[in-house]
């Protein structure tokens, strides 16, 4: 059983596939009702349509403000085929009953891209549209709604073979209809935000979220996975382009936001290789063939199977480099042209081009059962830090230099975390773990003879003096941390009694 059609609304913006399905409905026998330049548009094809006005007895007002919001239509379509009254208002006030709505919006996501704004932004909100959409969607069991051209070549079939829509089908569009005025509304509001306000968490959060693709699988191969498209200003990875290779996974793609938000972070030619994650290389220098060899050398075991990303074109030259190294994913914002021909010799390897231009402030979230924790991004660059000396020992110039960098380096880092730093590059890290004795531990054997005269971050302050002597021990001679701790004093004793010099920034990286 399900919804014989015989009378139609159609209304809409985009009309690609159009008259062809208007086609197979006049072949089946539907009677065809359309708006102004729907119905201008179909009678051009050739096809037979009641324009609403001959129904409603009503012109469209307000410049095409007003034209579908009439009880002859909305009656039409909110009627329901169990209830007498229903039938009986029909009848008495020679009102058609719809079976089927086509109906699509103004394309007012399309008008925030083109940058239009004021008056001209205003009038791409769609009103009618959505009340259409919305009241067949209620009436599904009675109504199909049809919000998409993506669904004619179904639509078209069911009316061709048994001129019956199935409710299964009208289940499904109704609840796509419902979805698209979902996403359609919550770009408005987003888009409407004042200024003033842009930096606040609204009482109701709306995230405009449309598939981007699916994943090859989840976080595991037995999970299912898929990557959205939140509309907005923000460039990220669903706007990437994947130049070669295979679908990328679900750890693929939080491994590249690793990788994408730690090229980022610096202005000079940058590498990162993340595992699972979490960099296992952080690098800048001059040159870019300086800066992976120094990230890959800061864990070249881990790095193997990694991602790495890079802040500047592949050249034929690195291209070269990384032909020597197996890695799932390359990303970067442009590869040239004799780069790629030596990197498409690769197969199972992922080539992802990105625009890295900053977008400005961002937010970062988790979802949670029953919730979604939202916060703002921990900002680029180092805007609020104040950096303290706090030893009778201060860093020297060069010290100072590797401190920063260690300090911007180990926000990428998985808390708890401790890295070591030399020549603008991570020769030890340790991160993600529970203790930051242990994360001191783990990035000292990382780095082993390379800790003497290195410099150490700490994304947290010390809450006994413990990390330090592991550091210090292992040859660390300066260390930059967040402060805070009531036993800070019982470090920085121990910094002096040992000679080594430690910097307080005042502000503190966790990153879970």
């Amino acid at each position: 059983m399900g919804i014989k059609v015989k009378k139609a609304l159609i209304s809409v913006w985009f009309k690609e596939n159009l008259e062809e399905l208007a086609k197979i409905l006049t072949v089946a026998g539907v009677r065809i009702y359309a708006t102004g330049g729907t119905a201008r548009f179909l009678r051009e094809k050739g096809i037979d349509v009641v324009k609403v006005e001959e129904l409603t007895g009503f012109d469209q007002i307000l410049g095409g403000r007003v034209k579908t919001l009439h009880p002859k239509l909305f009656g039409g379509i909110l009627a329901r085929d169990y209830v007498e009254q229903d039938k009986e208002d029909l009848k008495n006030m020679g009102i058609p009953k719809f079976d089927m709505v086509i109906c699509n919006l103004y394309p007012f996501p399309q008008a925030v891209k083109e940058g239009k704004e004021g008056n001209e932004l205003l009038e791409m909100i769609d009103i009618g549209g959505v009340a259409l959409l919305r009241a067949a969607a209620k009436n599904h069991p009675n109504v199909v709604i049809v919000p998409d051209p993506r669904f004619y070549p179904e639509i078209s079939k069911q009316i061709s073979s048994t001129g019956e829509i199935d409710l299964l089908t009208s289940q499904s569009l109704a609840k796509y209809a419902f979805s698209y005025t979902a996403y359609y509304d919550s770009i408005i509001a987003n888009q409407l935000t004042p200024p003033a306000e842009a930096d606040q968490f609204p009482e109701f959060y709306t995230a405009p979220l449309r598939k981007s693709f699916e994943l090859r699988y989840g976080e595991n191969p037995h999970q299912r996975g898929v990557l959205y498209d939140k509309f907005s200003k923000d460039i990220g990875l669903p706007q990437a382009e994947l130049l070669w290779g295979k679908e990328l996974s679900f750890n693929n793609i939080t491994d590249l936001e690793g990788v994408l938000a730690a090229v980022k972070e610096f202005e000079e030619p940058c590498s990162v290789v993340v595992k699972h994650n979490s960099p296992c290389g952080i690098a800048i220098d001059k040159d870019l063939l300086t800066a992976y060899r120094k990230a890959l050398d800061s864990d070249f075991l881990s790095a193997f199977g990694g991602i790495v990303g890079f802040n500047r074109p592949i050249t034929p030259e690195l291209a070269e480099l990384l032909n020597q190294h197996f890695f799932e994913c390359v990303l970067a914002p442009s590869y040239e042209e004799a780069a790629m021909e030596i990197l498409l010799s690769k197969k199972n390897r992922r080539l992802v081009k990105i625009d890295l231009t900053d977008t400005g402030k961002s937010y970062t979230g988790k979802y949670v059962h029953g919730g979604l924790l939202l916060q703002d991004s921990d900002p680029l660059k180092f805007p609020n830090e104040k950096f303290e000396v706090v030893t009778k020992l201060r860093p020297s110039e060069a010290e100072m230099a590797q401190l920063k960098f260690a300090w911007r380096a180990i926000k990428y880092i998985k808390s708890n975390s401790v890295l070591i730093a030399r020549d603008n590059a991570t020769v030890g890290i340790g991160g993600g773990l529970p203790s930051r004795v242990d994360a001191a531990i783990l990035a000292t054997r990382k780095a082993g003879n390379k800790s003497t005269g290195a410099v150490a971050a700490s994304d947290a302050f010390l809450p006994f003096p413990d990390t330090l002597q592991v550091l210090a021990d292992a040859g660390v001679k300066a260390l930059i941390q967040p402060g805070g701790s009531r036993n800070d004093n019982l470090s920085i004793e121990l910094a002096n009694r040992i000679n080594v010099s430690m910097v307080l920034t005042g502000v503190r990286h966790f990153r879970h």
